[in-house]
């Protein structure tokens, strides 16, 4: 059953949330609804103190970066690069693979800059 794009509004408030199931919940639906108006937002919470609701945002981005429709490829690599040089390693490997799969040169680039930076 697709996601209502309405309700991208409250999904964005939700990231905002205590509970970090709710942080969760409402990167994964976001990344689901592939609507780039979302990009700027996750993009704030990449620095949640939970690597889970890292992990969750890196895979809407990669989501919504990788949705044909909205054309977001090149605005989400930004993201993608930061959870790179994430403290947790399951975020890192997701980050990596997620730039891997986009496949543009933006993407290409950041990975390069990532493997020589020798972290």
């Amino acid at each position: 059953m697709p996601l209502d794009p309405n309700a991208v509004p409250g999904l964005l408030r939700a990231l905002d949330s205590a509970d970090v199931y709710v942080r969760i919940t409402a990167a994964e639906a976001l990344g689901k609804i592939g609507n780039p108006v979302a990009i700027a937002r996750l993009l704030e919470i990449l620095d949640d103190s939970r690597p889970a609701v890292r992990r969750r945002v890196i895979g809407a981005l990669e989501r919504i970066g990788t949705e044909p429709k909205a054309c977001a490829a090149a605005q989400v690599v930004p993201g993608l690069e930061r959870g790179l040089y994430d403290p947790d390693p399951v975020v890192r490997a997701a980050a990596e693979r997620a730039l891997q799969r986009l496949g543009i040169s933006s993407a290409h680039a950041a990975l390069a800059r990532w493997r020589t930076s020798g972290l």
